[in-house]
């Protein structure tokens, strides 16, 4: 796992944090960690690149929240997986489509196992039960501690035990008799020392060295530190709560299309709505449970575009270092401290170059929203609502793909997600750092569109008429993958989580 960083900047101008050991280019396996700080250059116009980074997320900074990456290890769920084909259609998507992600034709999830292909872990792993001390303290009494001794804040505290008691009932209440052995104490405990560390050590800066690594090479409190496989820890969390039996991925036929352009060197782009700080492990374990174990192996080499407070929320930190990473400042990130202004805009302009450089090596899976946050519950229809879609922060993908030249060879695919209620987001939007912790036993829903057509321009205009053309287009643009994505959204009960 990697985590790209310029060494001795303020603010880590670009931080990738990869599913595997890796180059700065597309994780592969078996390669060594690399600083982002050397070989990278930046864009011709970095002022130009840097501007529409600015777009890119909207007020929500804290859009996108995420669980930890790694590859998947036997010792955590059954390793056969049953890929015997089964047929099954949801009810919400027999109405006809308009220009949606999936037709009737693929809208059965044909690759589906005919059983649960995991277990649910029911005994701390060797792997992840080394880092917690042994000192017979219950995980609440060793908190306490560790707030008393500076290690830990009030705050983590407080989130910590009140989202203990939260996934305790929440699994208390699962119909799922499986979920209910999920050793939530042994978790969490595992969970406080990931969080104690990173208040002693940020993972991805400090003033003398960049940290950076997603594996221990050693540990505040002991000596000899294991691997850690945070993509691991992250699935194992995030299972226990997923409603398996009534879960659905929405059309098979499309990802299997986007498996094959990724294996023939081609870049694919996810345009999706944002529900949870828990999407990217929502899509690791839907892809891996619902699809097989190669579409689980595409979402885990997913690079996701996020909000760099992702990187500073140090409950967050355990689960962002499994994920693949790009990180980005908000608008309004940007302008809240003036003095570092041009430092993050560099930071993401640099973020946009290294973009371009895995879309120029080709293979690259991307996922990103462009309505910039996540998705809230609405005081007037009780609903949630998914948030229009950004035309600029599209085109800025597109034009970080023609400006790599790879846009002929990257394609575009709505994905609408129905995930609210796994993992809330609080109803207002920004806010402290840090948030409060709820979770929910619940099902997911994913679905991946059909390829995303083309809006031409016509060629024959010139001038003014050609740039109020071609922005004409970039909206329409913008209008037709959002309405690709809402409508799979309502196909997959999104309005009646």
């Amino acid at each position: 796992l990697v985590t790209l960083t310029v060494r001795g900047e303020l603010l880590c101008p670009l931080s990738f944090a990869s599913t595997r050991d890796q180059s700065a280019v597309i994780p592969k396996p078996g390669r060594s960690e690399v600083q982002a700080g050397k070989g990278i250059a930046m864009f011709s116009r970095t002022l130009l690149a840097a501007a529409a980074c600015v777009a890119f997320l909207s007020d929500d900074a804290a859009a996108f929240s995420l669980a930890p990456t790694a590859r998947l290890s036997p010792s955590s769920f059954a390793t056969s997986i049953a890929q015997a084909p089964r047929s099954r259609v949801a009810p919400s998507l027999a109405a006809p489509l308009r220009m949606v992600a999936a037709e009737p034709s693929t809208s059965t999830n044909h690759l589906r196992p005919t059983s649960q292909p995991y277990s649910i872990i029911d005994k701390l792993p060797e792997d992840y039960s080394w880092i917690v001390p042994d000192d017979d303290l219950k995980v609440q009494e060793r908190i306490a501690k560790y707030v008393k001794d500076g290690d830990l804040i009030e705050t983590d505290q407080t989130i910590l035990i009140s989202w203990l008691d939260n996934f305790r009932e929440a699994l208390d209440n699962a119909p799922d008799k499986d979920a209910k052995k999920f050793v939530v104490e042994d978790y969490f405990s595992v969970l406080t020392e990931l969080i104690r560390k990173e208040r002693k050590r940020p993972h991805y800066f400090l003033d003398e060295s960049v940290t950076g690594t997603h594996y221990e090479p050693f540990n505040s409190h002991h000596e000899d530190s294991k691997f850690f496989d945070y993509q691991q820890f992250g699935c194992d969390v995030t299972r226990p709560l997923i409603d398996w039996e009534n879960s659905e991925v929405v059309g098979a036929a499309n990802l299997e299309k986007i498996k094959a352009q990724l294996e023939a060197g081609d870049n694919v782009v996810f345009c999706s709505n944002h529900q949870s700080e828990s999407d990217t492990h929502c899509m690791f374990t839907l892809m891996e449970d619902q699809l097989g174990k190669e579409y689980g192996e595409i979402a885990k080499n997913t690079v996701f575009i996020a909000g760099e407070r992702v990187l500073r929320d140090a409950i967050v930190v355990p689960f962002s270092r499994g994920c693949s990473l790009l990180t980005v400042y908000s608008k309004k990130h940007i302008d809240s401290e003036p003095e570092l202004k041009a430092a993050k805009m560099g930071h993401n302009g640099k973020t946009m170059k290294q973009l371009g450089a895995f879309f120029a090596k080709g293979g690259t899976c991307m996922w990103f929203a462009p309505s910039g946050g996540r998705d809230r519950r609405s005081e007037e229809t009780g609903k949630v609502e998914v948030a229009p879609f950004d035309p600029n922060s599209i085109e800025m993908i597109r034009q970080v793909a023609d400006k790599a030249g790879a846009l002929g060879k990257t394609h575009f695919y709505a994905m609408a997600l129905a995930t609210h209620n796994i993992f809330p987001p609080p109803s207002t939007i920004g806010g402290a750092l840090v948030e409060e912790r709820v979770v929910n036993y619940v099902p997911l829903r994913m679905a991946v569109s059909q390829e995303i057509p083309p809006v031409p321009v016509d060629e024959s205009l010139e001038g003014a008429e050609l740039k109020k053309a071609v922005k004409e287009s970039r909206v329409k643009r913008a209008e037709i993958v959002f309405q690709m994505m809402k409508d799979d959204y309502e196909r997959i009960k999104g309005y009646e989580q």
